[in-house]
């Protein structure tokens, strides 16, 4: 078998050589243009330890260390030739990112991203309170010592070092990672082989992209004109039968922990009794990961998230909740905590909700928002046709939303500070979410009761739960977009109403009875816009026969989605 020099031996000959070279160096011509060979093999060493503890692929692929311990050993020489003591700045702020970033990929299998940071970008204070834990502060001391001793070994290492030898051993090393990169790389190899260089202007583009897609969300609704504007006509009510429409849009629900979907625990023992009165949708695909995107394509005619450019992919008109409001129902709006971030998430909200008479966020638990439905209904004529706008935290990130006394699941913890070593404890916390969430659908029923009501349920997006080595949403370690590869698209989705509303119109039986058959097809967030207008009867230019679940010649969703399993 031929011999074959990879890995650390790579980088072991490469400093040897160069040690080697310095020291004929100055023996011979008396003339010290690189740096000596002890500080060769110092330099070495904090190179070694930058990418041991700032290099993702520091445990997953060992072998592979050698170029990007090579690489690191020239640009530190290069950025102190240039900033001198400047370049602790540098470094001590690109080693805290990146510290942050390991920590963050072997806690919860993500790496920092453009869409990591679109959603911190609008994240409330108990949100990112959620990664501020005990463990994750404990481990901030030990990063803040390394920073210290990073820092004192740069000052000890190039102290006596001329602009001239720092600059000149630089593009030496630099020189020599780029034989090795035309000689020794296998081919097709990814940047990681190039780490730092490569991750700075990673870096860089992730937050460019990020509030990019923000700001790009945003300026989409902003420029999506009214359904309301064109001429519309509602052929099954007059405005005066107390018709109550709740559009729920839940938070961060998967269909596989529904007990109505076939999951082994009592996650939803309400919705399981509901007989009759409940069509359910075990397939729904959400549009988007984002809660803002997702809430785009469901409550509009939009069909994608924002990544796809595809024709007919993306909306052309605002929310459907302005032709209700149009057509004499009076709009009220129920939110967690988080509509008062005044970021991205509220300023897509209330443009989609605009037409509410009143928004109201509730203080404590998703639970709090009953009292309030409670006392909207009290205030209003019982003849008077009501839409209640519902969107609360129910089982997003931390997990916490539960009675935390009474947790029909256990063990459980309600944090989300180290999720892999307490897989059991978090998933047990999330279906706890899950049960409280399905308690507040009987506490709505039943303040409804009597009444002619149709509840519709849709989650805005699933999470995943350690399934493939990800806690979260969206990417998956450093992998492509994987949201819609995953069984963590599939979410949630349910239509609940009362005998008195089948009974109201013979339109609202017959629509009824065609969602009940199409309810086991593959749907998706962009039937919902349409399925509200052929629920309701709405003679509009927007609507598509194709995309309502109360119509025959509705089609299954077929865009991006995790392929079948097999029986």
């Amino acid at each position: 078998m031929p011999f074959e020099l990879t890995g650390w031996g790579i980088a072991a000959v490469a400093a040897l050589t160069v040690a080697v070279l310095v020291s004929v160096v100055g023996c011979f011509l008396r003339v010290r243009t690189l740096l000596p060979a002890r500080q060769l093999w110092g330099l070495l060493l904090l190179a070694a330890l930058f990418v041991s503890l700032g290099h993702l692929l520091a445990f997953s692929s060992l072998w592979q260390l050698h170029f990007p311990v090579l690489l690191t050993m020239g640009i530190i020489c290069l950025t102190w030739g240039v900033l001198r003591r400047w370049a602790l700045l540098l470094w001590a702020l690109f080693m805290a990112v990146e510290m942050l970033q390991f920590i963050g990929f072997h806690q919860y299998g993500s790496r920092i991203n453009s869409l990591v940071l679109a959603e911190t970008f609008e994240a409330s204070m108990e949100e990112a309170m959620a990664y501020l834990t005990p463990l994750n502060l404990a481990l901030m001391l030990p990063l803040a010592l390394l920073l210290v001793l990073f820092t004192r070994l740069q000052l000890r290492l190039f102290r006596n070092s001329t602009r001239t030898e720092l600059l000149n051993t630089g593009m030496l090393f630099c020189g020599l990672c780029g034989v090795f990169a035309s000689c020794l790389l296998p081919t097709g190899q990814t940047v990681n082989y190039y780490w730092p260089a490569c991750e700075v202007p990673e870096l860089v583009n992730a937050v460019s992209e990020a509030l990019t897609i923000n700001e790009a969300t945003i300026n989409q609704v902003e420029g999506l004109e009214s359904p309301a504007d064109k001429h519309s006509t509602l052929m099954t009510l007059e405005g005066r039968e107390g018709v109550v429409l709740v559009l729920h849009i839940g938070e961060s629900i998967r269909a596989d922990r529904m007990t109505v979907n076939g999951y082994s625990r009592r996650t939803t023992p309400f919705l399981a009794s509901c007989g009759s009165q409940l069509i359910n949708f075990p397939t729904c695909i959400s549009a988007a990961c984002d809660t803002c995107q997702a809430q785009i394509a469901i409550l509009t005619n939009g069909r994608r998230n924002i990544y796809d450019l595809t024709p007919g992919m993306q909306p052309t008109v605002g929310s459907v909740i302005d032709l209700f409001a149009k057509h004499d129902f009076r709009v009220y709006s129920f939110f967690g905590r988080r509509c008062a971030q005044k970021l991205k998430y509220d300023r897509v909200v209330q443009l989609l909700t605009r037409h509410s008479e009143a928004r109201f966020n509730a203080p404590g638990y998703p639970w709090t928002a009953v009292e309030q439905m409670r006392q909207v209904l009290q205030e209003q004529d019982r003849k008077q046709n009501l839409l209640l706008f519902v969107n609360n935290e129910g089982s997003h990130t931390p997990f916490g939303y539960y009675d935390l006394e009474n947790p029909p699941f256990t063990p459980t913890t309600p944090d989300f500070q180290n999720p892999t070593a307490q897989a059991e404890e978090v998933n047990n916390a999330y279906d706890n979410t899950i049960h409280y969430t399905d308690e507040f659908f009987r506490r709505v029923a039943d303040l409804l009761e009597g009444r002619p009501y149709v509840y519709l349920y849709v989650s805005d997006h699933g999470e995943y739960l350690g399934h493939d080595g990800c806690w979260g949403r969206a990417f998956l370690g450093q992998h492509p977009y994987l949201y819609h590869t995953t069984d963590g698209c599939k979410v949630g989705m349910f239509v609940l109403f009362s005998p008195e509303f089948a009974a109201l119109r013979p339109h609202f039986a017959k629509s009824l009875e065609q969602l009940r058959c199409n309810s086991r097809m593959t749907v998706a967030h962009e039937h919902i816009f349409h399925t509200l207008l052929g629920l309701f009867g709405f003679s509009t230019p927007y609507y598509d026969a194709s995309l309502d679940l109360t119509s025959p010649a509705v089609q299954p969703y077929t865009g991006p989605q995790p392929p079948k399993h097999e029986d």
